[in-house]
């Protein structure tokens, strides 16, 4: 039975007799309240361990304020890497039903299949006002993939996985567009995206209920942060590390000028607030997502259990922590829940409504949860049944793959491998594991990496080396 942990740290179970008294007294005294906006907060490859009110060094004061206010969920999983994590997102649905497999590389003429519905879709078919400002990595070639051509009244940002943060540049151009139209701009990514979510804040009809999402590309390499913002971590000797901190320590202040719009618009006291990272951090690049094994790319505990909290004063307790699962599938049903939307889901939905459980400590019936992604012919997955976690790395060939078994809920930091002992419980999670429905992987046909990339983009080049190409990405989309 999942629990949920007070800020006294006294844990609340529903069989309480006493707490079922105090359920229905509440329910008979106050009447339901719908949520009416949600805001949506992603962080871009951020380990576990960096983050504040996780004991981090990293300084964080607002999402430190937003879970000592809010909720924090304790087991919140997403998937190794960023593109099947944002399509787990916004359909509610398992990436290996879509396809979404691996990132969108940015000469990839595919997207998130358009058979899919959004989450932006089903907002707006409820009257909402739909904004996303900030990363996409849904689809970059063909303007049929872009978000304001899924759900989305308002697009500002880069369709690619990464972009130069000061010169907003990948590979073979300018990724920085608002609606279809590059935008030729200086400034820090970050404080750009701050800027255009405030102006849409203050603009925003507050009759109209309003659903923002903003994924930052920090602190997602190339490393680099304003100087001022690295100086205030000189104590951090690892330069990788300080420019890494104060990427996150920018963000942090982001959500911060957001979040005093939302209030200064009479916003605040009737918004669902969440945050969350799309998979583990990039450990040679800065992050630290200790305790846990691994990091981004890995179906191990760093690579897909991530900071995430949900605020909303009045509905979810202060400074309490839900223990149960939590899969970034489980959003878009929640969030329709929470705002009470009656919504039809064309398609089966592989998250579950969580929002009975966070708000009232409802009981979840047990469930399996997949976590996947695709690489070099190979899967790597995550799939955990109850307290079991199993873990299908690559072998040596693409018949043969690698297992490993863990009793997740005793060991969370995946030390004791009872793959050779549990034989049994090994080949039940094996068996379940490959009779599940797989589509084509979504990408795997697009030509390879291009030899002609000019600079500006993987993450193995330095900030200071500048894109020669200043051609504009969005104009350059298929139409066709």
């Amino acid at each position: 039975m999942a629990k949920i942990r007070s800020q006294h740290g006294r844990t609340c179970r529903c069989a309480s007799q006493l707490a079922a008294v105090i359920v229905l007294l509440t329910i008979a005294c106050v009447p339901a309240h719908a949520v009416t906006n949600v805001v949506l907060f992603v962080a871009d490859d951020l380990g576990w361990n960096d983050i504040g009110y996780h004991g981090s060094e990293i300084r964080t004061p607002t999402l430190d304020r937003l879970a000592a206010e809010g909720m924090v969920l304790d087991r919140f999983y997403v998937h190794p890497v960023c593109s099947p994590t944002r399509s787990a997102l916004m359909t509610g649905r398992s990436p290996l039903r879509t396809g979404v497999l691996i990132p969108f590389e940015p000469w990839f003429s595919t997207g998130l299949p358009m058979s899919e519905k959004l989450l932006p879709e089903y907002f707006k078919d409820a009257g909402y006002r739909t904004l996303a400002v900030g990363k996409w990595h849904l689809g970059p070639n063909h303007v049929m993939y872009h978000p304001y051509n899924r759900g989305f009244d308002h697009f500002y940002g880069h369709l690619g996985g990464f972009i130069n943060h000061e010169m907003h540049t990948i590979w073979r151009g300018v990724d920085w567009q608002r609606n279809g139209v590059t935008v030729h701009e200086e400034g820090y990514a970050t404080d750009l995206i701050a800027d255009e979510a405030v102006r849409l804040v203050r603009e925003h009809d507050t009759e109209t209920p309003l659903f923002l999402y903003v994924p930052f590309n920090a602190p997602h390499s190339p490393l680099q942060a304003p100087a001022d913002a690295v100086a205030e971590y000189s104590d951090i000797r690892d330069l990788d590390r300080r420019i890494y901190a104060a990427m996150v320590t920018e963000m942090d202040g982001a959500i911060a000028r957001v979040l005093a719009a939302l209030d200064d618009a009479g916003l605040g006291d009737d918004t669902l607030v969440m945050f969350m990272s799309d998979n583990g951090g990039e450990e040679n690049l800065g992050a630290h997502n200790g305790p846990f094994r691994n990091g981004k790319g890995r179906p191990w505990e760093g690579g897909i259990r991530v900071p995430a909290l949900m605020w909303l004063p009045g509905e979810l307790e202060a400074g309490s922590r839900y223990e149960g699962i939590v899969a970034v599938e489980d959003i878009l049903a929640t969030f329709m829940a929470a705002t009470e939307i009656d919504a039809e889901w064309p398609q089966p939905l592989d998250g579950v409504n969580l929002w009975p459980a966070l708000t009232s400590g409802e009981p979840v019936e047990d469930r399996t949860i997949v976590l996947a992604r695709h690489n070099h012919e190979q899967y790597s997955i995550a799939y955990i049944d109850g307290g079991w976690k199993l873990v299908q790395m690559p072998g040596a060939t693409p018949d043969a793959p690698a297992y490993s078994l863990f009793r997740i809920d005793e060991d969370p930091y995946e030390e004791n491998d009872l793959a050779a002992e549990q034989t049994d419980v090994l080949d039940r999670l094996i068996g379940e594991l490959e009779a599940l429905p797989r589509a084509p992987v979504v990408g795997r046909d697009d030509p390879p990496i291009p030899t002609d990339t000019g600079l500006g983009g993987p993450m193995s080049i330095p900030p200071d080396r500048r894109s020669v190409n200043r051609e504009p990405w969005a104009e350059s989309a298929r139409t066709d």
